[in-house]
């Protein structure tokens, strides 16, 4: 609603007399100065929104306190009231803005319409206000909404967004990725996802800031929770104004369950490759032993027949334990347990791997507590996911050119509770990303040397015994398998049987 106080300035009393009566009957509140200078102290302390001012005043002209209030206010309107001879500063006024000007003596219906324009410049420049402060209320509205929607495609959308700046920090987050990697704003990407202290060699975001275009690039993430993810990565630029890349949005898709159906399937395609050759070999060899049976028969040669049993009995049972092993990677099996000493058993193990590492320059080292007692485990299968991690040990020493002596120590000791075995090696040593992967299937570090398998068996091996490995490394130094395996509480007469025996 308008201000309906004036303010009134001029040097002659009788004119301020009249025109505030006239201007009270109007409906006016009026606020009257005997000069310029008392004016602008009145206009700084009431803000009317119209001052009618003379022109000639002393102390500051009407001039002067128009271009002081239109610096305070210039919206304020300004009536001058001139004399006939005056009409060059009324021409002045206008120019600096001032609402219209009236001369001596006043004429009534001027004066009117004077203040009539006035006010209807207020009312037009209040009801624009008002549109703009609605039309700002209504686009603020829609760009809250707007944003709501976006925030929750952002938060809804089945992948993990993120955004990064230059230097590869995480700036936003969707809701999915902050439950999965934490709420990490302003950390480092390659932190986050890999828990690496540097970026990675083909880092999409960073090619995206290179050439300004989307990039796709699959790879192996680890949750807060260290669970690796496999996820394939699409990025894409965010421009500013002036078609500058800022950021990056990185979204990454979980293909996890995809990954692990398609190594189901290249584990069977694997297996059938492999046991091919060795179907073909044992049909040949049990196509040998009939023939052995079927032509002793004939000739009723005893010697011929025993000879073509044994290979027909020996055939039988390769393809028992190739049946086997085929069930073992379709589903999970059932250990056939067996009580045996444990130094004796870490002995047979140290026997199998000692003539391959002795072909090499790394020294091989033994120690297996003499007290040592017995416990129940699946030999053959424990046999294996040991023997597996050894050679991984040797693989390590043999590739390490950063030393010249290498060594491996396999040792055993025991508590109440389990065996634990210990595998140590001075080779290469792992970095954090590998030590998180090693137990994936198919993750290899060797490259084309390495099928994956090695690590990913023995750990499932040693998961069916109930028992747990722990791996400790450091880059260039070396690493150390910690595998503990509960003890079931073996009998105290085997036992006795077999520590004798050893």
């Amino acid at each position: 609603m308008m201000n309906k106080t004036i303010l009134l300035a001029d040097d002659e009393e009788d004119i301020r007399d009249v025109l505030s009566i006239y201007l009270s009957d109007m409906g006016y509140s009026v606020i009257t100065a005997e000069d310029g200078r008392q004016a602008l102290e009145i206009f700084q302390k009431e803000k009317p929104a119209i001052v009618l001012s003379d022109i000639k005043m002393p102390a500051l002209n009407g001039i002067e306190l128009l271009k002081q209030i239109k610096k305070i206010n210039p919206e304020t309107e300004v009536i001058m009231i001139t004399g006939h001879g005056d009409l060059d500063l009324a021409i002045e006024s206008l120019k600096l803005e001032a609402c219209d000007f009236i001369t001596k003596p006043i004429n009534d219906d001027v004066f009117e319409i004077a203040l009539k324009r006035a006010c209807e410049k207020i009312e037009l420049r209040e009801q624009i206000r008002a549109q703009n402060e609605n039309l700002h209320r209504l686009v603020q509205e829609e760009l809250r909404a707007t944003r709501r929607q976006h925030q929750q495609l952002f938060n809804e959308a089945p992948c993990y967004i993120s955004v990064q700046n230059r230097e590869l920090k995480i700036t936003d987050s969707n809701e999915r990725f902050k439950q999965d990697f934490g709420n990490e704003r302003g950390g480092y990407c390659y932190e986050i996802y890999k828990h690496r202290n540097e970026p990675c060699a083909d880092c999409p975001v960073q090619k995206t800031f290179d050439d300004g275009l989307s990039h796709q690039f699959e790879t192996v993430v680890t949750t807060k929770k260290n669970q690796p993810y496999n996820v394939l990565i699409q990025t894409s630029p965010i421009k500013n104004e002036k078609g500058v890349i800022t950021h990056v949005m990185e979204m990454s898709t979980n293909i996890t369950q995809v990954r692990l159906l398609q190594d189901q399937l290249s584990s069977l395609g694997l297996l059938i490759s492999s046991i091919s050759h060795s179907i073909k070999g044992m049909l040949t060899g049990m196509d040998g032993g009939l023939y052995l049976l079927d032509s002793g028969l004939k000739n009723r040669d005893y010697d011929r027949i025993l000879k073509g049993n044994e290979t027909v009995t020996l055939m039988v049972a390769r393809i028992r334990k190739m049946v086997l092993d085929i069930l073992y990677y379709a589903k999970e099996r059932e250990l056939q347990h067996t009580h045996i000493n444990t130094a004796k058993f870490s002995r047979d193990v140290a026997s199998a791997v000692a003539a391959k590492i002795k072909q090499s320059s790394v020294r091989f080292k033994t120690d297996f507590d003499s007290s040592s007692q017995v416990i129940a485990i699946d030999t053959a299968q424990m046999r294996s996911a040991l023997i597996n991690i050894l050679e991984n040990a040797l693989d390590a020493c043999e590739e390490d050119n950063s030393k010249k002596d290498h060594e491996i120590i396999f040792s055993v000791k025991q508590d109440n509770r389990s065996a634990i075995f210990s595998i140590k090696d001075n080779g290469l040593g792992m970095d954090q990303e590998t030590r998180e992967n090693m137990f994936t299937l198919f993750f290899s570090s060797k490259g084309h040397k390495g099928t994956g398998l090695g690590l990913f068996i023995s750990n499932r091996i040693i998961e069916q015994h109930g028992g747990a490995i722990t791996v400790e490394s450091v880059p260039a130094k070396g690493t150390c398998f910690t595998i503990r395996i509960p003890s079931n509480g073996p009998l105290a007469a085997v036992e006795a049987s077999l520590l004798s025996d050893s």
